[in-house]
Parts: C-alpha cells; sequence; structure tokens
C-alpha cells in the first residue's frame, strides 16, 4: 500500500522521538523551544483540552501573531484530534461572530490584546478565549498527560484553513491531515543541483532523514526565518512543512514587519532559508539591505528565498540577488485551496522558463475554459489553471462553491484554482490574473462587496464602487469611488469603515463623483469606478 503520509500531530511525536531532545524547535527573540520541549508541551495542550470538555472533531481558532505558542497551540490541537482553524486577528466583533458561528469554534487561542474583541464574538456553549501568556495558559501547559495518552493518528483527521470568501468573509478550507502531507510533498527530501531528490516511503525512512539531517548538515535548510504570518495559509504551510522535516522556525518578536529586525536575526541566528508574501515584504527588506553597510555580511548564510500569496516583482529579485548571488529564489503560485500548483525560480542566472511559470510535478495541470474544455498546450487561449491530485474535501458549508471550485470532469476531481493563464511554446504558463474581483494587497485578500456593503451604510453614501489601484508597495491598495460628497465625508467614512473592517480592509483613496456608478442593466459600473481611480491616483 502507498503511503499516504501522518497526522501532523502523530507525525511530531514521531519526529521528537527521534531528534536530538534540545535541537531548537521554534525560535522567538531570546525565547528557544527544543524538540523534546515542543513535543512535552503540545502533549499538554491535547489532554488540557480533553479536560476542558473538547472531543475531537471540535474546532480552535489561533487568533495570534507570529510566535511559538501558535505553534504550540496549532500542534497541540493536532494531536488533540481538534480541528486548527486560523483567525485573523485584524477581524472586529462583526466578522469574528460571523466566522466563529460558520466555523462552529468550540475553543480560542489569542493574545491577550485581542481577548476581550474575540469573547464578544464566542458563540455560546464554547470556553472563554484562552490568552496566551495568561494563567489559563500557563495552567494548559502545565496540564498533567495521561499515562495512556497517544496522539491522534488518523491521517484524515481535519485542519481547517481560513481564506476570503465571496462575499468578503473567510472560508474553511478543509484539509484532510493526509493530502495536505501529498500536497505539501512534506516525504520529498531535495538534494544538490542536477540530483534526483529524496522520497521517504514511509514514516520510519522520513523520520530517519529529518535526525539525519540536523542544524549543521550541508543540505538544512533551517534554521528558517518566517516573516509571513501564521494565521494566513502561506506562512502556516510553510511553517508546518519546515517542522515535519525536523527544522527550526524562527518568529520575530515585534507586533508588524521591521526590515531591520529582520535582517539582523537573519545574520545572528545563521538562517539559510526566508518564506515572505511577495513585495510587501521584499520591498522594504530590499530598501532595508541597499541602506546598510553589512547588508552582504548579514544575509551571507541566506541559501533560499520563497513566496506565495502575492505579486513578486522580478526588479524586487534582482535587488535582493545582488546582495548575495548565491541565494535560489522561488516564487510560488498557490493558494489555501492547492498549496503550491506552478513555481518559478530565480537565481543570478536568470529565471526558469524565462520567468514563466512551471507546474508543480506530482500532479496533473491543465487549463479549462468557461465550459470546462480544456485549452490544451500549444493554443493560444488562455484559461483557468487547474489540477488535479491530493486535495482538500472543500469549503465547510458551501456545496454550491464546491460544485464549481472542485468539479468531476472527465471522472477525476480537479481545482479550479481562479488563475488565468496561458501555455507558452515551452510548456510553462503565463499568469494572466485573478478570475474573480478579488483585490490583494500586500497578501491581503479584499473583497469589494464587503467593503461597500459598509461604507454604503453611511447616510451621505449615495452609491460605492471599491476598486484596487497600484501601490508601489502592496501591489494595490483599496480605494472607494463615492457618488455623493459633502464637507468632512472623507473623515467620517474612514471613521466608520474602522470601526467595521479590519485595517487593511479600509481604503486609502476615496474619490468623490456625482455620475452613475452603475451601468444602464443597473450592475455596477467597475470600469468607471476604476477609471476615476487611477485617474486620482495618478495626481
Amino acid at each position: 500500500m502507498t503511503w499516504r503520509g501522518e497526522n501532523f500531530g502523530f507525525a511530531l511525536k514521531a519526529l521528537a522521538a527521534a531528534i536530538e531532545p534540545d535541537r531548537p524547535a521554534l525560535v522567538h527573540g531570546s525565547r528557544t523551544v527544543s524538540w523534546a520541549q515542543f513535543d512535552r508541551l503540545t502533549d499538554a495542550i491535547a489532554a488540557g483540552l480533553f479536560a476542558r470538555g473538547l472531543n475531537a472533531g471540535d474546532a480552535a481558532g489561533q487568533m495570534l501573531r507570529n510566535s511559538p505558542d501558535y505553534v504550540l497551540a496549532y500542534f497541540g490541537c493536532a494531536k488533540a484530534g481538534v480541528i486548527p482553524v486560523n483567525v485573523n486577528y485584524h477581524y472586529k466583533e462583526r466578522e469574528l461572530a460571523d466566522i466563529f458561528a460558520r466555523f462552529g469554534l468550540k475553543a480560542l487561542f489569542v493574545e491577550p490584546e485581542f481577548a476581550e474583541r474575540a469573547g464578544a464574538a464566542m458563540p455560546d456553549g464554547a470556553l472563554a478565549p484562552i490568552a496566551v501568556g495568561g494563567a489559563e495558559w500557563d495552567v494548559l501547559l502545565a496540564s498533567d498527560v495521561p499515562a495512556e495518552f497517544a496522539p491522534c493518528d488518523d491521517p484524515d483527521a481535519l485542519f481547517y484553513t481560513a481564506t476570503g470568501g465571496t462575499t468578503g468573509m473567510p472560508k474553511a478550507v478543509m484539509w484532510p491531515f493526509g493530502e495536505a502531507w501529498q500536497a505539501f510533498t512534506v516525504a520529498v527530501w531535495q538534494r544538490g543541483p542536477g540530483e534526483a531528490p529524496f522520497v521517504a516511503l514511509d514514516l520510519a525512512a522520513h523520520v530517519a532523514e529529518a535526525a539525519r539531517i540536523g542544524p549543521d548538515h550541508p543540505a538544512s535548510a533551517a534554521p528558517l526565518l518566517l516573516l509571513s504570518p501564521l494565521m494566513h495559509g502561506a506562512g502556516q504551510f510553510a511553517a508546518v512543512i519546515h517542522l515535519l522535516k525536523g527544522g527550526t522556525l524562527v518568529t520575530l518578536p515585534a507586533a508588524s514587519f521591521d526590515a531591520d529586525l529582520a535582517i539582523d536575526t537573519i545574520r545572528d541566528r545563521k538562517v539559510r532559508s526566508v518564506s515572505f508574501v511577495g513585495d510587501a515584504f521584499a520591498l522594504p527588506l530590499a530598501a532595508a539591505l541597499e541602506a546598510r553597510g553589512d547588508a552582504v555580511e548579514a544575509m551571507a548564510s541566506v541559501r533560499m528565498i520563497t513566496s506565495s500569496g502575492a505579486v513578486f516583482s522580478e526588479a524586487v529579485k534582482q535587488r535582493l540577488l545582488a546582495v548575495n548571488p548565491r541565494m535560489t529564489i522561488v516564487d510560488a503560485l498557490g493558494s489555501s485551496e492547492s498549496a503550491g500548483t506552478a513555481i518559478v525560480v530565480t537565481t543570478a542566472a536568470g529565471s526558469s522558463g524565462g520567468g514563466r511559470f512551471s507546474a508543480l510535478p506530482g500532479r496533473e495541470t491543465k487549463l479549462f475554459d468557461a465550459e470546462l474544455g480544456e485549452v490544451p498546450p500549444g493554443s493560444d487561449g488562455i484559461g483557468m489553471v487547474a489540477r488535479s491530485g491530493p486535495l482538500p474535501l472543500g469549503y465547510l458549508g458551501e456545496d454550491e462553491r464546491n460544485a464549481r471550485t472542485f468539479p468531476v470532469i472527465g471522472g477525476k476531481r480537479w481545482l479550479m484554482t481562479g488563475d488565468q493563464a496561458r501555455w507558452g511554446a515551452d510548456g510553462t504558463l503565463e499568469f494572466i490574473g485573478r478570475d474573480n474581483m478579488c483585490i490583494n494587497t500586500g497578501g491581503e485578500k479584499v473583497f469589494p462587496e464587503e467593503v461597500e456593503a459598509v461604507l454604503q451604510g453611511h447616510p451621505q453614501v449615495a452609491d460605492v464602487r471599491v476598486v484596487g489601484v497600484p501601490d508601489p508597495r502592496f501591489g494595490r491598495k483599496i480605494a472607494a469611488v463615492v457618488q455623493g460628497g459633502g464637507k468632512g465625508l472623507e473623515a467620517a467614512l474612514d471613521a466608520h469603515a474602522r470601526a467595521n473592517l479590519a485595517g487593511y480592509k479600509v481604503p486609502r483613496l476615496y474619490v468623490f463623483t456625482g455620475e452613475s456608478l452603475r451601468l444602464n442593466n443597473g450592475k455596477p459600473d467597475y470600469k468607471r469606478a476604476q477609471a476615476l481611480a487611477e485617474a486620482m491616483g495618478a495626481k
């Protein structure tokens, strides 16, 4: 029987038994959690959740910044068979109440500063939020672990990855651990250039390889500095993959991204790998490096930079490579539903596929038109990128959307990624854009309809369209084109939006017009709104 992979919590226990106990697992400023402590603390969290009345199949959220505590809570849930789910800490009470109810949350791990807001949104029957660093968290970490305790070993147990939905609210992507293990290619160990990778065929072989490749091994990718937020799929997936190979995950002790702190950490921790989300991180990192006298020395240990989830401009890649030409940069086309579809690999010598994306091996990738007819390689047509292979079950409670996103074509289940592309002559993929109106601002997904609904609630707004306009750092920024006006309206709308929306959804540009923002058929006129916003943004 072909090995399907493992429940992440069960794999963690096996890895910890084989890895030297004092190997660092989690590093955050001056705090280090060893692999032995990682295993012991996640056992205690699992036992503590059971003692508080949670059962396998219940859901528990992590509303936390990047820290060891996020990872401990996640793997503690996995060991208990409790479904971990990421929760965006920018959300306000209205948004939290919606997702907590739809995801069926029974428990929540939260930063102390978010505890009151989160507690007010928790559904009836759920535990009070557990504030990390607080008394309840300390009690949880000290929970007695029964002698008969064993981590959940079911590869069909789930974790949820929350992502944006068609109405602007997140959907829960339901991943079985076994499917994710395969989609993440956890058991594939890369070798040197020109060498075939080692593929572990069972857990024993995988664990042995993780034990063999310690932090000082030339083939090790550790430590990995994770700059992407763990509360998003890109960061979560990168962290999990690294840890399931016995690595060392480094996070920054800062409430927001600090490029100089990241560079100092790379230098001081001899970081070999860095993971982030596109230009939102790459631009300030490149600028900070160019302003420092120790940039070459600080970045000397880095072998690989990986990015997923947002645009990573070629010019910015070249600025980073100028500091360390020995690095490899991997730019991935992926999503919470796909966990990776295609990549571009860039080195000082150039980019794979001439800068176009190459489909990942081990899964079939095709383009389909709107009628689900295949767009074959060699044709000039544009189609939606789709892949088969290991996939999530779908979205929690979204039957109609599941039918559209995961159709069965020719007897095979496919994921329609929402990415539009055309085939290159060499079989690569030229990425065109997203299929929907979603605005990606620095890796955060913003859906116009939700922002419009909030702004429309202000009495001085006759109509409103929300679009994205170019931004040098974040790729796109949110612009609101408002039909109506009046003295002080911009400030009033800004205050209204901030009271009801996460900060990254709040418009950074307001354009006021007396023109209609609808077509003759009454549908929203986004084309006109886009033109007005871009004209104002260019001034």
